[in-house]
């Protein structure tokens, strides 16, 4: 008599659970998740930190947690954890009572691009496995992955031509009529420049300070085409490619020796409209910043020609830029159209990929 006291009383409390779960299983149920860095490099190895909470007095003995993870996000092994196709990341968790639970989850970022995980599904499941609850709820975590810095001096810059230290000497070149202040003596600063009136006040010897001659700009235009017969989609992604990489190499360098730098590129930003791009030249942290979030989320297919994009940048009637043109073809019309840059006062080099 007592087991079947028992087979009832058990029935009873299953039943109990199971609708406990259909009802209130996903209720008070938050989910946050975040990277440990809003920037990384290609190839490195950052963090995901998974937040869930259970804030309510009813546990939830099994919820899984689904979500899409682009392939080139690359999630280290758990044992708990499961990355389906590398494209679903799926977590298991049990939650007590008033419950957090925290993990960090390891990724590698092994391509160029801008990824984020604005969602995830929630499945809770009774204990029996008979009743299930499920939902959707919102994320927020970003991560720009920046491309692939080279070896600046393994690019094939043309001979006689741009080569980036000629543009940090025209840079910096001083004009002796033009005196912007003092500052202290260095090793390198020729006596001549001492400022001894300046000197004997500090008590530290001064040399005087000049304007630049003229500040030049550098600004650097990537090409996706890779043939004259394209049409919108890229034929050879892995050249573009390269060329991001070429110019974010460019881009490292000149913003380390302090350079004015821009960007212009005929193919199109992720999630924003099928517009070309161009970022005018400028200097700071901030701008440095902008310049490769824009490469992270370049997308490599052509919004417009190029020969569209050369027609913009003479539009803008510019002067005392140094051009930089990374392409992989190059045109008859491409070229009537570099030199009218450079009759406008423009130094212009190609750097073919």
């Amino acid at each position: 008599m007592w087991v079947f006291r028992l087979i009832i009383a058990a029935l009873f409390v299953a039943m109990v659970e199971a609708y406990l779960t259909a009802r209130y299983s996903l209720s008070r149920v938050s989910l946050e998740r975040s990277f440990d860095t809003r920037h990384a490099a290609c190839g490195q190895e950052i963090h995901m930190i998974e937040r869930i909470s259970n804030n309510k007095i009813l546990p939830v003995p099994c919820l899984k947690v689904e979500s899409r993870i682009d392939r080139s996000l690359q999630f280290g092994r758990m044992q708990d954890l499961n990355v389906l196709d590398n494209m679903f990341h799926v977590s298991v968790f049990c939650l007590m009572p008033f419950t957090r639970i925290i993990r960090t989850h390891t990724v590698k970022c092994v391509k160029r691009g801008n990824y984020r995980l604005t969602g995830a599904f929630l499945t809770a499941r009774s204990i029996t496995g008979s009743v299930s609850l499920t939902g959707d709820i919102k994320t927020d975590a970003e991560v720009y992955v920046f491309p692939q810095l080279l070896q600046f001096h393994e690019l094939n810059f043309p001979s006689h031509s741009w080569q980036g230290d000629m543009i940090v000497r025209r840079w910096i070149l001083e004009d002796p009529f033009v005196r912007a202040g003092v500052r202290e003596y260095t090793s390198s600063d020729p006596m001549k420049n001492i400022n001894w009136k300046a000197s004997a006040r500090s008590g530290i010897l001064q040399v005087n300070r000049y304007e630049p001659t003229a500040r030049h700009n550098l600004m650097i235009v990537l090409n996706v085409e890779t043939s004259l017969d394209q049409w919108s989609v890229t034929k050879e992604p892995e050249r573009v490619e390269y060329g991001i990489s070429v110019a974010a190499t460019v881009f490292d360098y000149a913003f380390k020796n302090s350079l004015e730098a821009g960007f212009a590129c005929n193919g199109y930003l992720k999630e924003k409209d099928k517009e070309y791009v161009h970022v005018s030249p400028a200097a700071g942290k901030n701008h440095e910043t902008g310049i490769m979030e824009c490469l992270a989320r370049l997308v490599a297919d052509r919004s417009v020609t190029f020969h569209t994009l050369l027609d913009r940048e003479l539009e803008r009637h510019p002067c005392n830029t140094d051009y930089l043109l990374i392409t992989a073809v190059v045109s008859e019309e491409m070229e009537n159209k570099i030199r009218r840059l450079r009759n406008m006062g423009n130094a212009v080099e190609i750097l073919r990929i």
